[in-house]
């Protein structure tokens, strides 16, 4: 089978070079009809808002995984690519868009208290939490035949000039 790959639970957007859950996907995996469980009200393009919503949780997760590496153009051709790591990213975007179901974009909370007249360091607020657990977990896993993990912050190889953002 050739990488990236689209089935009825992620497909692949090559213009940011991420995968994306799709509303089905979410249906069949976690039972959740995203179309009747979002709140439409007042949302301009209430058709879109799904889409728009699972976008912004692969760009949560692929930023997280990104943000301490020393090369994510390595982590973005092996996200794409390499076929063990499809089945975590599937797992690390269901439970991210299960965390942002429950809590909420953490990275929207503005740490104001208007009624009392605080105000909350965004740091201390928002922290860690922007992000699942679960997510965390998975990016520590060891990549089977690669030795290290999502979040490794030593040197990665490079992506070949005539590999990068070829087909993927």
């Amino acid at each position: 089978m050739k990488y990236p790959d689209d089935d009825q639970v992620m497909k692949y957007d090559y213009l940011s070079h991420r995968y994306v859950l799709t509303a089905n996907g979410v249906y069949t995996q976690l039972g959740i009809n995203l179309n009747t469980t979002l709140n439409t009200a007042g949302d301009a393009n209430p058709s879109t808002l799904a889409d728009r919503i699972l976008r912004r949780v692969s760009q949560t997760v692929y930023a997280y995984l990104y943000r301490d590496s020393m090369n994510s153009d390595w982590l973005e051709y092996i996200l794409a690519t390499y076929a063990p790591l499809r089945g975590w990213v599937q797992e690390m975007l269901l439970a991210q868009l299960l965390y942002v179901l429950t809590n909420g974009f953490v990275s929207d909370y503005a740490g104001i208290n208007v009624a009392k007249g605080h105000s909350m360091d965004i740091e201390q607020l928002r922290g860690r939490a922007r992000i699942a657990p679960e997510v965390e977990d998975v990016a520590l896993r060891t990549i089977p035949g690669l030795g290290y993990c999502l979040k490794y912050i030593g040197s990665l190889p490079g992506v070949p000039c005539e590999l990068y953002h070829k087909e993927y």
